[in-house]
């Protein structure tokens, strides 16, 4: 049951964030221009790598509070979020000091790709940003203990509150004229509220506080080298996120607006990620009982199984609908002149789409204690991407950057992940995409037919309405092929019974 709220928060969060995001960010880049969106998307790349001084302790945190809330052990909670809480306390210290090394190297390494006054700018918000990452750091401890213990509408429930609370705080500074430094602090502030609400539950509601005695470094031992692992995969996956806007800004002459387009391309990927990764977070402390109950192969293959179809049906309709119609929404939504971020979208989704679909693995391999090899084969990813992107701009900047990032992210995190998966856990891939394409695919090229149909009808004339028309068809005609088709009676289950308490609840 609380997997089941937990998904149900997870996507009405999702929801609420694409939907936000969607309505501010055209705004936002019509307010700031071409140029300050670069600068700002430039920012917030470089500030995501401070997160990683997490150094993978919050999937540590999940993992261990999880298997001591299965046991019960209140006492090992307590010694567990101490030495999480110290931990945090002097990486979210080490951050402001790497923050305040990174802002005196500004004007050398980005000379090149961003003009004088566009370093001024850079360097104020990553003053703010860097403190927000700070503020996120400190506070991880008691946000993952929320989720180990799947209470989502917290963790989840809160946010949904915060994220509009944070758009319309944003829409604000814009209209007084802040420009980007005023929405970055907003952002700023909003998080140090959200940040308080997670550490006053854990104190207060779940009443576990910090315990700084008798702590053993055999213990600590134990999370360090479980989490070393999970650090790997953490910058690995921020790479391949994030480096090729830095490469752009050193190595690309006058790359502010280059970047701003790449990160439009970016964003539309974050909002594809986002459903895939709203559903699986809610995973790992049932897959760790699993674990812990002594499952066996099969039941791995069956879980994996069914979780990856259901993540790939969604994900599948967003991905073939974007290709089809997702042209007319990066000129609607960011203007003609961001028209290229299309084609950094559409080719980065592919890879992304498989990856995110069977998710599910690589939090098993987590929970099995088992994301060793995983780990280094996407550093292994994220080293080959830096090196094609580097080469590969001086030919295109934008494609360039593109396609490395393409070439890395499908050979070793789809081609080379499946066959992880199949030696470390067991599982048979021709069950496993069997599973997944099976119905799936014929509904997918059925719908995508039905949408090239549309378009041939130029409902793209008027404007967001003929978009919607054709995307809400599309979509339609998917959803009646799988209910039809498609989906196995467990999968309509999952609609039909909601539908059936709503009703219920209705006629009462």
């Amino acid at each position: 049951m609380n997997r089941r709220i937990g998904v149900i928060y997870s996507y009405g969060l999702m929801l609420v964030e694409i939907c936000s995001t969607l309505l501010f960010t055209p705004f936002l880049i019509r307010s700031l221009g071409q140029a300050e969106y670069g600068v700002y998307q430039l920012v917030f790349s470089i500030t995501s790598y401070l997160v990683l001084l997490d150094l993978g302790v919050g999937g540590s945190v999940i993992r261990y509070m999880s298997k001591y809330r299965a046991d019960g052990d209140k006492p090992a909670q307590r010694r567990f979020l101490g030495v999480t809480t110290i931990y945090y306390g002097l990486i979210a210290l080490a951050a402001l000091l790497i923050g305040g090394v990174i802002l005196l190297a500004f004007p050398q390494v980005f000379a090149k790709g961003l003009s004088p006054d566009e370093v001024v700018l850079a360097e104020k918000l990553f003053s703010v940003t860097m403190c927000n990452a700070a503020v996120t750091l400190a506070t991880s401890g008691f946000f993952n203990t929320l989720i180990a213990f799947e209470r989502f509408n917290v963790s989840k429930g809160a946010s949904i509150l915060i994220t509009l609370l944070k758009m319309c705080a944003s829409f604000g500074a814009l209209l007084l004229g802040m420009g980007s430094l005023g929405v970055v602090i907003v952002q700023f502030v909003v998080n140090v509220v959200q940040r308080a609400i997670y550490v006053l539950y854990v104190l207060f509601k779940l009443k576990i506080s910090p315990r700084f005695k008798n702590i053993s470094f055999a213990f600590v031992k134990e999370v360090a080298a479980y989490s070393s692992f999970i650090l790997l995969q953490l910058i690995a996956s921020q790479i391949n996120a994030m480096s090729d806007q830095i490469l752009l800004g050193i190595f690309a002459k006058g790359a502010a607006v280059i970047i701003g387009i790449y990160g439009i391309g970016a964003q539309i990927l974050q909002y594809f990620k986002t459903v895939g990764s709203h559903f699986t977070s809610v995973l790992m402390p049932g897959l760790v009982r699993l674990v812990e109950s002594g499952a066996k192969r099969e039941d791995y293959e069956k879980e994996m199984v069914r979780v990856s179809r259901i993540v790939f049906m969604a994900l599948a309709a967003v991905y073939a609908v974007f290709l089809v119609f997702g042209q007319d929404f990066v000129r609607l939504w960011a203007g003609e002149e961001n028209a290229a971020a299309y084609f950094v979208a559409a080719v980065l989704l592919f890879p992304t789409l498989f990856s995110y679909a069977e998710g599910v693995g690589y939090q098993l391999l987590q929970a099995m204690a088992k994301h060793k090899l995983p780990a280094i084969l996407q550093v292994v990813s994220a080293v080959l991407n830096i090196g094609l992107t580097i080469w590969l701009i001086q030919w295109d900047p934008l494609k360039g950057a593109v396609i490395g990032s393409f070439i890395a992210l499908f050979l070793c995190e789809t081609v080379l992940m499946n066959l992880m998966y199949k030696t470390q856990i067991g599982i048979r891939l021709t069950v496993l995409f069997r599973g997944m394409l099976h119905g799936t695919l014929p509904c997918l090229v059925l719908s995508a037919a039905c949408g090239v149909l549309l378009k041939t009808a130029n409902f793209a004339r008027f404007g967001w309405i003929g978009l919607v028309l054709n995307c809400g068809c599309m979509t339609l005609v998917y959803a009646g092929l799988m209910w039809l088709f498609g989906m196995n009676t467990y999968e309509k289950a999952l609609i039909k019974q909601p539908l059936q308490k709503i009703i219920q609840k209705v006629k009462r």
